[in-house]
């Protein structure tokens, strides 16, 4: 493989060739660490004359990065005159916009001075008191020798300065291929822009000169090439007030006719007592922009800035408006689906408006159902309620949704659900409802499924079990109740099933329900759930005393299950838990004293209590 490791005293120039020979465009960032000034220059000529895709994508992808390569200036500046030379406005574009962004205002806190001499005291103190009513603070007055009087107050003024980052250059010309060590390099480049700051200003004005002259000649094809850069921009580009109008080129596009603006030679400027809410879009040949609306369009989708975006739906609202409400319903679609909340809101909008939503497949509906944007699913959810024909909605689908996570989309499913006839052959999709993710939603969902269940008639166990072992407790809860009251209940192999459940709740209620079907079951069983209560640490506390209970009044009924029961009592003796240790030692006492040939067994299985 190729390396890229700059050696001192190395060839930069054979390096970025050998980039190009190997098509290592990839590695465009390593290129920015060549500093030689002259073959880099040099190199320009070739760079640009190379026209494979990947060389001239490379060029656009070296501008995209901050100008802050050290020593770059030749290459820049040759790349951009043969770009003006060429006629190449999507270059050019891209210069416009890399220029734009060397030049970053900061607001800055500075305190502003006023100072006076006065013949007496009394007229300072009044011009003092005139400066306080002007903002002005800490005002002294001091007597000086001779007589002289004099007033000082100071104010803090917050101000848009430009700071001063020009990258440093070599004290001397060198005599061969100027190096430089790693860490000076990348504290340059870390802290400063190439060129001063006229010549910044200066190449900006010359890049936007050149579509301002293309307009004057052939507008259609300014709007073109117009689109192409106002595409490059990013939101950060736009972050404040003061950076939106430090891009002279975004602002003479997008806001030139503003008369909230003004336009100093250094750059834009906000007009006094005007600010950011009084911009308002005033583009440059404002009367180009709709002769091509599918670029408008396609601006919309693709720009990478809010404010680029906010001007293509003004576009469309005020000069596109008769061709917007044309556009097809699957076109709409692209605009919902936009990450942009402004664009999204326009898209579902125009779909309100739309009398095509019949002809979009439904897959196309539920396949949007799936994103993690609420606000967007409520109004999509929202829409296809009110517009959405149920009997399109297939009832695996209807199920789908209602079982999804997001209230909206629950909700849409739901209630498609409900409108729909349902058989005994569709009970097995219907349970997949049990696992419902929509919290506020899932009770009600429950004690439908529940009663829908339950009027197909006899009830199969599998339905009732799908309830308990659901990792929702409500459903669990449900499903609890549902066991209580059905037939289902005095089924052993439904019982053994539980017993194996891993949520301690049903666990407890199994054996508080125990009391009504103890005849009835086998102490083997029994024993297995009575085990996994006692000896759950986290839950089951308010259980465990009644299962104390259960036990002991086991053994004094069949004295033949003590040897496998008292073990099982035991662990309730020893417990640090006041209610179980009570109701275990009671019951000790009791068998002890109501069944004396249980006694020698007590005496082994208890060894540390006194009779």
């Amino acid at each position: 493989p190729l390396t890229t490791t700059v050696r001192p005293g190395g060839s930069h120039l054979r390096l970025a060739e050998a980039l190009a020979a190997h098509c290592d465009w990839h590695s465009i960032e390593t290129f920015g660490g060549l500093n030689s000034p002259e073959q880099l220059g040099a190199f320009a000529g070739k760079w640009f004359a190379d026209k494979r895709p990947f060389a001239r994508g490379a060029i656009f992808e070296y501008l995209a990065l901050p100008l802050n390569c050290y020593r770059h200036e030749p290459l820049v500046k040759r790349l951009f005159k043969l770009a003006e030379a060429a006629v190449d406005g999507e270059l050019m574009g891209a210069f416009l916009v890399a220029f734009d962004r060397t030049i970053r205002r900061v607001r800055k806190t500075v305190t502003r001075s006023k100072h006076e001499q006065f013949e007496n005291r009394a007229s300072a103190e009044v011009a003092v008191r005139a400066w306080e009513t002007l903002g002005f603070q800490n005002a002294t007055i001091n007597v000086y020798g001779g007589g002289r009087i004099y007033a000082y107050a100071t104010m803090p003024a917050e101000v848009v300065v430009m700071p001063n980052n020009r990258m440093p250059r070599p004290t001397r010309q060198p005599k061969r291929a100027e190096t430089l060590d790693q860490r000076t390099r990348a504290r340059f480049e870390k802290r400063h822009i190439l060129f001063s700051l006229p010549t910044r200003r200066y190449l900006r004005r010359r890049a936007w000169r050149y579509f301002r002259s293309m307009g004057k000649t052939d507008s259609v094809c300014y709007v073109r090439f117009a689109a192409q850069f106002l595409v490059r921009y990013r939101d950060d580009d736009v972050d404040s007030d003061i950076h939106l109008l430090d891009n002279w080129g975004l602002t003479h596009a997008l806001f030139h006719h503003c008369p909230a603006l003004r336009r100093p030679a250094k750059g834009w400027e906000f007009l006094p007592e005007k600010g950011l809410g009084d911009l308002a879009f005033a583009p440059r040949l404002e009367t180009a922009w709709p002769s091509n609306p599918e670029l408008v369009f396609d601006l919309l989708l693709e720009a990478n800035c809010r404010t680029v975006r906010l001007f293509a739906v003004w576009l469309l609202q005020t000069k596109l408006r008769d061709w917007f409400k044309t556009r097809p319903v699957m076109t709409l679609l692209k605009l919902a689906d936009h990450a942009d909340p402004d664009v999204s809101g326009l898209g579902f909008d125009m779909l309100e408006a739309s009398s095509e939503l019949s002809e979009v497949p439904v897959e196309e509906w539920l396949l949007r159902l799936d994103g993690d944007d609420l606000e967007k699913l409520a109004r999509l959810a929202d829409l296809l309620t009110r517009r959405l024909d149920p009997s399109r909605v297939s009832l695996d689908d209807a199920v789908r949704l209602a079982a999804y996570r997001s209230r909206p989309v629950a909700a849409l499913g739901f209630a498609m659900l409900k409108s729909k006839k349902v058989a005994l052959a569709d009970a097995p999709g219907l349970l997949a409802l049990a696992r419902a993710d929509c919290d506020s939603l899932r009770p009600e969902i429950a004690l439908w499924l529940r009663g829908t269940l339950t009027a197909f008639g006899s009830v199969d166990p599998a339905w009732i079990l799908e309830f308990l072992d659901s990792h929702h407790a409500d459903v669990r809860l449900a499903g609890w109740g549902w066991f209580r009251v059905s037939a289902v209940k005095k089924v052993p192999d439904v019982w053994h099933k539980l017993m194996e459940s891993p949520y301690a709740d049903v666990r407890g209620w199994l054996a508080g329900l125990l009391v009504d079907v103890l005849e009835d079951t086998e102490t083997d069983t029994l024993l297995f759930l009575w085990a996994t209560v006692l000896c759950s640490i986290h839950r089951g506390g308010r259980q465990k005393p009644g299962v104390v209970a259960q036990i002991v009044g086991r053994i004094a009924k069949n004295a033949a299950d003590a040897p496998k029961l008292l073990p099982l009592l035991a662990v309730a003796v020893r417990s640090l838990r006041g209610p179980e240790f009570r109701a275990g030692l009671a019951g000790v006492v009791m068998l002890s004293e109501t069944k004396p040939e249980l006694v020698p067994s007590i005496r082994r299985q208890f060894p540390e209590l006194t009779f």
